[in-house]
């Protein structure tokens, strides 16, 4: 790597005379023609300068475009504009950016120039993203700008645009979606033939890796970004952003990995490429892994002072995404130093930046690190809070179906864990409080015998009844901690058997393809993978419903009825298991109703997604499963009716028990742990309707439940 960096360094030499000769070629061209053939040489001298010399590209793009007005040439005025509004982007002032973006707009919807309006929705969307924090905005744009790319067969900003939207899901911790637009970027640069798009893809996967903390992964597709990158740098351009970015990762990975030595060594080499091309940004993202190198090697102070000063340039350019990672790292820069407070009161901001932003992985982390801070202060509590909402980000990470693994699974436990005590600490307070009161009321009709002895008797008498309603309380809070701690007991037994069944399913059928791939036929081949795909959905169904199941015993799921189309609801939830359900070869039937319920949105998907998947689950090929909906006492009955292998009678009194639930094998094999229809319980009992079961095996099942019509 060193020899590498070396000869590159040695080639930067050369840089100041192929990009003056390339300019040169320009300026004579430019002073030497007329028209039209002017015009153009101004706007490629502004396209070639505006990464690096926002002056000279500035200066041309404007001449271009007076120009091109003056002689009434509106194509050439809407790219000068566009030209204008680069320039600016570039140098990092949106709101002028935006300004020229929104004037070369309107010229090339007149002109209907589709090519350029691909290329102008894309750059408008990533201002709204990343500068203006408005991701609905800037996903709207980035609709547009792939319908347009599509209309002018333009490849290669379909490929920019694909890789913004996959940038955005990442950000906000949908990593399946992410890596899925990283794939269709891919292959729109495949069909434009551009090059720089492959190193593009390779470190934009490199990224995702990073983000779900596989670091090896990330150095490979990292460095190997970098290898393209290196081979694409054109001299007289004098652009080197590529390479910077990938060593820029490269070093913040070494980091990671503890190679201090390494990681500065190349952050070295990365500042030295921003610093020539003049990149602020690049500038404040290496200062910002400088910062982080000098934190994990324990030199705090150093560490401040090269944050302050990648600080200092995220907020010139108002990069809002940019700043939450500061405050993130400046917050664990005072926790290092024990500076609780002023940790504290950074940390918070930082929670603030990432919640305005979606940016899901900094919720959790900043969570994380809060409940950290509250701990080593004896704040308990607040500890237990920022914890909470660590696992409410972590969950909304699970429902984008990322990588799982047992970081957070652990987590979940630690958050049980602690729930229960406390909970046996309200128990144990809420009996001594009992007791203080029956002593009380002794002393006081103690007191009464005294003076009456009529008094002594109803004394008497009323201390029975307490007692006896005392005992049958204590009674009642007894029966009902059991039932808790066998619904506690049969949760464990799910994680240590039903968890880590498929689990090491998984890895011995790995093991085996891994050994003996080669040696094994087609039909074997697919038997094996097939296995391993139902193993994965079932861990996968498993921790859902778990995970759900924590989140109604620990208070932290919100419930927020609004009206909401049934339509709307079922027909995103068979969306979702439309696969499931052709793979099983099983009918999906619903006509839709135009009818409303008033409902919390996530707990309704739940609720039916829990229902529906069971339905498929129990079902047979040829099968079928009809979802309907009917008005009854002024409520919406919604019922899932299969033709499945159906429950027996006294199997469908424990369906809803957690403790003393029903379990059996799908059709295909499908483990069930009877989670699924307690969470459903609990949701529709949540908002006032009631749930139910008819059944006959052999013959299927239709599961029921009640919302509210009106709000």
């Amino acid at each position: 790597m060193k020899k590498i960096s070396a000869l590159f360094f040695m080639l930067l030499a050369c840089v100041p005379v192929f990009a003056n000769d390339a300019k040169d070629s320009l300026y004579t061209l430019i002073s030497e023609s007329f028209g039209t053939k002017k015009i153009e040489a101004r706007l490629e001298l502004a396209f070639m300068t505006r990464v690096n010399d926002f002056t000279v590209s500035y200066e041309q793009a404007s001449l271009a475009y007076e120009e091109a007005r003056r002689r009434n040439l509106p194509p050439l005025e809407a790219k000068g504009a566009y030209y204008l509004g680069m320039a600016y982007y570039y140098h990092s002032d949106f709101d002028s950016a935006m300004q020229y973006f929104l004037l070369s707009e309107s010229i090339a919807k007149t002109l209907q120039d589709h090519k350029l309006l691909g290329y102008l929705y894309q750059l408008i969307g990533t201002c709204y993203n990343t500068y203006y924090g408005d991701q609905a905005l800037a996903l709207d744009y980035y609709n547009q700008s792939i319908r347009y790319a599509l209309l002018s067969q333009n490849y290669r900003t379909l490929g920019a645009t694909y890789s913004a939207i996959s940038n955005m899901l990442r950000v906000n911790g949908s990593y399946e979606k992410a890596l899925e637009f990283i794939h269709r970027s891919r292959d729109s640069y495949l069909k434009a033939n551009f090059t720089e798009g492959a190193a593009w893809i390779r470190y934009m996967t490199g990224i995702l890796h990073n983000s779900v903390k596989l670091y090896d992964e990330a150095l490979a597709e990292f460095e190997a970004a970098l290898a393209l990158y290196r081979k694409l740098v054109v001299p007289e351009s004098g652009n080197y952003t590529g390479v910077a970015i990938c060593l820029d990762q490269i070093a913040a990975v070494q980091t990671k990995k503890g190679n201090y030595t390494e990681a500065r060594e190349l952050n070295r080499e990365a500042l030295e490429l921003h610093r020539l091309g003049q990149s602020r940004f690049g500038l404040s993202t290496s200062l910002k892994y400088l910062a982080e190198i000098e934190y994990r090697a324990g030199n705090y102070d150093l560490a401040l002072a090269h944050l302050d000063s990648s600080m200092i340039l995220k907020k010139s350019m108002n990069d809002i995404l940019g700043l939450t990672g500061m405050y993130e790292l400046l917050g664990l820069i005072y926790l290092a130093q024990e500076k609780y407070a002023p940790a504290l009161d950074i940390l918070q901001t930082g929670l603030e930046s990432a919640v305005r932003n979606h940016q899901v992985q900094y919720i959790m982390d900043i969570n994380r690190h809060l409940s950290r801070a509250h701990q080593a202060l004896g704040n308990y509590e607040k500890a237990y809070y920022y914890q909470s909402d660590q696992i409410m980000a972590a969950d909304s990470i699970y429902n984008s179906r990322v990588t799982r693994n047992m970081v957070q699974l652990e987590t979940l436990f630690e958050i049980e864990s602690r729930d229960k005590t406390i909970r046996e600490l309200q128990q144990e307070n809420r009996i001594q409080e009992m007791s203080l009161e029956r002593e009380k009321t002794l002393r006081s009709y103690m007191t009464g015998f005294i003076i009456l002895s009529l008094m002594m008797i109803a004394m008497f008498i009323y201390f029975s009844i307490e007692r006896r309603r005392a005992h049958t309380v204590l009674m009642k809070s007894k029966a009902l901690v059991d039932e808790i701690n066998a619904s506690k007991d049969k949760l464990f037994s799910i994680i240590a058997h039903d968890l880590r069944g498929p689990f090491n399913s998984i890895l011995g059928l790995t093991d085996l393809l891994k050994d003996n791939f080669k040696a094994y036929g087609p039909e074997k081949l697919e038997r094996m993978i097939n296995a391993i795909y139902s193993s994965a959905h079932n861990s996968f169904a498993l921790l859902n419903n778990l995970l759900e199941w924590s989140r109604t015993q620990t208070g932290m799921i919100q419930f927020s009825p609004a009206p909401i189309s049934l339509d709307e609801s079922v027909g995103e939830v068979l969306a979702l298991l439309s696969s499931q359900a052709e793979h099983k070869k099983i009918r999906l039937d619903y006509t839709p109703s135009q009818r409303q319920v008033c409902a919390d949105r996530n707990m309704l998907h739940t609720i039916l997604r829990n229902l529906i998947s069971n339905a498929v689950k129990y079902s047979r090929p040829d099968d079928s499963i009809v979802i309907d909906s009917r008005e009854e006492d002024g409520m919406i009955r919604i019922s899932v009716r299969d033709t499945g292998i159906g429950i027996p009678e006294e199997a469908r009194r424990r369906l809803f028990n957690l403790a003393d639930g029903y379990q059996i094998t799908g059709t295909a094999g499908e483990k069930g742990t009877g989670l699924g229809l307690m969470i459903c319980k609990e949701f529709v009992e949540k908002h006032g309707g009631s749930i139910g079961v008819d059944s006959e095996p052999g013959k299927g099942s239709t599961f029921y439940f009640t919302m509210k019509k009106d709000c």
